[in-house]
């Protein structure tokens, strides 16, 4: 190779290292762009990382002072159902240091449920509240709510005794007025039937009468006692057949003394459908629906009186085509102290009601005026 060729080939490589050189210092300067501009970047995601964790900060310590503040006790559960946050109210109402605890463990110590806590529960101290659960979601746990309803319970009880009293009132108001006229009238039999010269029919004409008298004013005093009983104990447990059976005997002597037919339609029960009651109370609410029936309508007419099953209860209905009652009347019968009968207290329906509510069950009246009355008495079943 020449001197000449080695400059050229110098020359060349000159230019190609210069070449590079240029494209490197372009790359290098293109590479400190993307540099900065990744700092940029890492500055602004650091930021906004910043600015996300002092907003998380603020709503953690939003929810914490809410769940805090909150009226109600508050108790958060995680997947194991133990006790990991609990609110001031709720350490309170149960009076003992909860976090770490499980719940399950929890309940069996501090709830003591009694016969009348109903959709409450009674803890061991006395105070009743509401358990309600609530799911997070997606997120594991689970929320325990209690609302304490004790001062609710309390002012109810007392607003409920107040009126109890008050209807008593009437009712004894009511009472001793009605009772007056078939007192009179029982004793004005009785002196009759004192007198030694009097006729055999016109003896047992009176005594039928007295009888007659005495029962109303026994029925009336019956339905006070009820309607006064601040409960009913529900200590029997009848086989629905045989209560039915004593149902319809006792249904049918009263519609033989007071010359009425009474129309029987049912199916046989299951052996295995029995009721939870009070059967006194109850067999004397449905004859209480019996002799309204029967006074809505003239002698010789018909009663109907049938029973079936609707799901897990019991429905017993008596029907007659008596006078009826429009839709306003129906409406204050109801309320109590409202009757169309002679020697009655209006008191009738309302102890019917309070034996349905006593029994868990659930009354229905129906009339139309002039085409006559539809009342049915639901009571729960208890399968065995």
């Amino acid at each position: 190779m020449t001197k000449d060729e080695e400059i050229a080939e110098l020359k060349a490589a000159f230019k190609a290292f210069s070449e590079s050189s240029d494209v490197l210092a372009k790359s290098y300067l293109d590479l400190q762009q993307d540099v900065v501009r990744l700092q940029e970047q890492l500055q602004k995601s650091e930021q906004d990382k910043r600015q996300e964790q002092d907003k998380n900060r603020v709503l953690v310590l939003q929810f914490q002072q809410l769940f805090e503040s909150m009226p109600v006790g508050v108790l958060l559960l995680n997947e194991e159902g133990v006790i990991v946050m609990a609110n001031p109210v709720a350490e309170r109402l149960f009076n003992l240091s909860l976090i770490g605890q499980a719940w399950g463990e929890v309940v069996p110590r501090s709830f003591r449920p009694q016969e009348d806590d109903g959709h409450d529960v009674t803890m061991v101290t006395g105070r009743r509240v509401r358990v309600e659960t609530a799911s997070l979601g997606n997120v594991p746990g689970q929320l325990v709510i209690l609302v304490d309803l004790t001062e609710a319970y309390f002012l109810q009880k007392k607003l409920s005794h107040h009126e109890r009293l008050s209807n008593m009132g009437k009712m004894v108001a009511a009472l001793a007025h009605q009772i007056r006229t078939p007192l009179s009238s029982a004793s004005l039999y009785a002196g009759h039937l004192q007198k030694a010269d009097l006729a055999p029919v016109m003896r047992q004409t009176f005594a039928n009468k007295l009888a007659d008298r005495l029962g109303n004013i026994e029925k009336q005093i019956r339905d006070m006692l009820i309607f006064s009983r601040s409960e009913i104990k529900l200590d029997e447990t009848i086989l629905l057949n045989d209560f039915t059976a004593d149902l319809v005997s006792q249904c049918e002597e009263v519609c033989e003394q007071k010359n009425v037919t009474l129309d029987l339609s049912g199916p046989e029960f299951a052996t295995n459908e029995v009721i939870q009651c009070n059967k006194e109370t109850l067999l004397g609410a449905l004859l209480n629906l019996l002799n309204n029936a029967i006074d809505s309508q003239h002698p010789g007419s018909t009663v109907r009186l049938s029973w079936r099953t609707v799901g897990a209860s019991a429905v017993f209905v008596f029907k007659d085509r008596g006078v009826g009652m429009s839709k306003e009347h129906l409406e204050h019968v109801q309320e109590g102290f409202v009757t169309t009968k002679q020697h009655g207290t209006g008191l009738g329906l309302m102890v019917v009601k309070a034996i349905a509510r006593a029994h868990h069950g659930q009354f229905e009246i129906d009339s139309i005026e002039g085409a006559g009355t539809t009342a049915s008495l639901t009571i729960p079943l208890v399968r065995v």
